[in-house]
């Protein structure tokens, strides 16, 4: 078996380089997509927050009216 030249070797590298470029830019697009899908997320969250509060607020309101009409 002969031995591979530099320039064989440096080609192989090349090829090698550029795989593993184009992996790490697939990695990096993922990510992204993924930060992008727990904004969204966070975002759609927060939109439950304040019928919840004004649920919560609504019932509290309601028993302390109750409470104090019905304790005539």
């Amino acid at each position: 078996m002969a031995r591979k030249s530099d320039g064989e070797k440096i080609g192989e590298l090349m090829i090698a380089v550029a795989v593993l470029g184009e992996r790490m830019n697939s990695i990096y697009e993922q990510v992204q997509e993924l930060k992008q899908d727990l904004r969204e997320s966070r975002q759609r969250l927060w939109l439950l927050v304040p019928p919840l509060v004004a649920a919560l607020v609504s019932a509290g309101l309601m028993a302390v009216v109750n409470h104090f009409l019905t304790r005539r």
